[in-house]
């Protein structure tokens, strides 16, 4: 019996094992595609997601900056009855080319680059020599490219320059913050009014009997301290980390902007061919980077703040699309498109 048994067991294995198997459902090449594709959709959909959600916060970021300088603007209007009358450092016009010197000569096309400088012939930008204990970290990061501290390279002869006028950035820079910011406290502060100072701390002393410097700065050191601490203390607190190059601690107010530091700009003397040093500035940029542009006129009772956009080019606001060639129009409007602009409080 239990060889039947068995004998009908191994017969029924043998039946189940001869029955046709269905086959394994498995992907088409033609649904691998189609899987494929759409998988490539979503990821693309999302990096577009992501750069719109970059983009936005760039573009929130900048609107906050400008709002910022809006309230120092207001500021200064209360304390003075203008806005801040910004002096030319370029020319203004979008069709010449502007060498180093700020000698000009005709451009044959209208291009980017000198659209953004001419857009930015009043900067904001505050460019002004450094304290001397910086001079060795000037020689030990640039010395190997030739470049000086701006009190070696400048000061001696400082007091005794010819040029006058500006024609290109050499001591100083008096853009936007210049007329926003503590001009003499950045320099050196308290040590400058002391007798005698600590020439450690404040720059090359030839400079403050400048052309330049006199120019654009009346009276005593210490006169002028005084009246420049107690109007800026008033909208100061506006640029906490706003600022690039700004003082971990200026009057109080930690105005450096997150993870920047002491910020430099290369320039060069036109007057000494070969001559590069570095100047300190301070500055305001935009969410992508880049300095904001300011526009004031004579009496200097409305402005114009903008930021170039998410493109980074912009075009002088004062002049007329009017009067410009179809194919400048055409370039103009596509470069402004993007442009995120703040306005004086009337309009």
């Amino acid at each position: 019996m239990r060889n039947v048994k068995n004998s009908a067991g191994f017969m029924d294995v043998i039946r189940r094992l001869s029955v046709p198997r269905l086959p394994s459902p498995a992907f088409t090449l033609i649904e691998l595609m189609v899987v494929i594709a759409v998988i490539g959709i979503l990821i693309a959909g999302v990096f577009r997601l992501v750069s719109a959600a970059g983009t936005g916060n760039k573009r929130a970021e900048t609107i906050a900056r400008l709002e910022r300088v809006q309230n120092a603007l207001s500021g200064f209007y209360a304390e003075f009855g203008t806005y801040p009358p910004v002096p030319q450092h370029g020319s203004p016009d979008p069709y010449v080319e502007e060498a180093d010197d700020g000698s000009t000569s005709p451009a044959s096309t209208l291009i980017e680059k000198n659209a953004n400088r001419a857009a930015a012939c009043q900067p904001v930008a505050f460019c002004y020599p450094n304290v001397r204990s910086l001079d060795n970290y000037i020689a030990v990061r640039w010395g190997s490219e030739g470049v000086y501290s701006v009190n070696d390279a400048l000061g001696p002869n400082a007091a005794n320059r010819t040029q006058s006028d500006w024609s290109g950035i050499r001591i100083f820079q008096f853009g936007l913050m210049s007329f926003l910011m503590p001009r003499v406290e950045l320099m050196g502060g308290e040590e400058l009014t002391r007798n005698p100072p600590d020439t450690a701390m404040t720059p090359d002393l030839n400079f403050f009997s400048s052309r330049q410097w006199q120019k654009h700065n009346a009276g005593a050191l210490a006169a002028q301290r005084a009246r420049e601490n107690h109007a800026v203390a008033r909208w100061l607190p506006n640029f906490e980390k706003s600022l690039v190059g700004g003082p971990s601690d200026l009057m109080g107010v930690d105005t450096c902007e997150r993870d920047s530091g002491i910020s430099f700009v290369r320039q060069q003397d036109p007057g000494k061919v070969g001559v590069t040093y570095m100047l300190q500035q301070v500055s305001v940029r935009d969410g992508w980077g880049r300095d904001l542009y300011y526009h004031s006129m004579p009496p200097y009772q409305s402005y114009r703040i903008w930021s170039a956009g998410p493109d980074g080019k912009t075009f002088p606001p004062w002049i007329s699309l009017e009067g410009l060639k179809a194919e400048d129009r055409e370039k103009v409007t596509s470069w402004t498109k993007d442009d995120v602009a703040r306005f004086d409080r009337s309009k």
